[in-house]
């Protein structure tokens, strides 16, 4: 399977150093513990992982890695946010990992989940039944070169009933109904598509338990900001520090 090691960036952002030393550590803390006590990821404790392809159709973003056309091999992992039993709505996500795509272990991490996609709405979280959702959301900016936006993604459906269980999710391989729309906006501008992720085979239970997806693997210009991202960036090494890897 595809090397997984995460790589360490760091939000960018005059705030940064305030945020780690005050809000980023004491979340570090608590995360770190919720994560211990419950012996799982705090949010998103229940998914499933898959190889993928994220095709770049190629443009004008401000970055090579989303302007140059290109395959790159992808990790990703879809999953619930809470843990709810699957017949209640939950706060469903999708990780994705660009695997070397700023050199060796270098990777590009992308996490999003259900949202809304109006320009207010893209920044909060909406509880959803199906994987059919009409868009997820990063719902933090990014900087691609001079310019602030917000990821998405929403999935390429050509029929079939709605996705509600993570079990029915290997099962769309064959159809090709599990694809994604990864696309880029501004404050309050219209989404951008960037290119196609292909969801592929599924990975062994243990090799998705060993991913360790953190939004501050980035690069290439294409880097997380702003104090929110800082609180964030500690919040997932606070809960990874501490989870089991048995």
């Amino acid at each position: 399977m595809p090397d997984t090691r995460p790589h360490r960036s760091r939000p960018a952002g005059a705030a940064t150093p305030l945020i780690e030393a005050t809000a980023g550590a004491v979340s570090a803390v608590v995360f770190g513990m919720g994560s211990g006590l419950r012996r799982a990821r705090v949010f998103h404790p229940t998914g499933v992982a898959f190889q993928a392809t994220f095709v770049v159709s190629g443009g004008a973003h401000g970055a090579p890695l989303l302007d140059v056309p290109a395959r790159h091999p992808a990790v990703v992992r879809l999953s619930r946010g809470v843990g709810l039993p699957e017949r209640f709505p939950d706060i469903l996500g999708l990780a994705v990992r660009l695997v070397d795509a700023h050199g060796p272990g270098r990777h590009q991490d992308l996490l999003v989940a259900t949202s809304g996609s109006a320009p207010l709405l893209r920044h909060l979280l909406v509880p959803a039944r199906s994987f059919d959702h009409g868009r997820m959301s990063a719902l933090l900016p990014y900087a691609i070169g001079q310019r602030r936006v917000i990821f998405g993604a929403r999935p390429l459906r050509a029929g079939g009933g709605p996705t509600t269980r993570l079990a029915d999710l290997a099962g769309e391989l064959g159809s090709g109904r599990l694809r994604f729309v990864i696309e880029a906006a501004e404050a309050t501008g219209p989404w951008a598509e960037i290119g196609v992720l292909e969801v592929g085979a599924p990975l062994s239970s243990s090799d998705a338990e060993s991913l360790r997806f953190n939004p501050a693997n980035a690069g290439g210009g294409v880097e997380p900001v702003g104090a929110l991202q800082a609180v964030r960036r500690l919040a997932y090494r606070g809960s990874q520090a501490t989870r089991p890897t048995d």
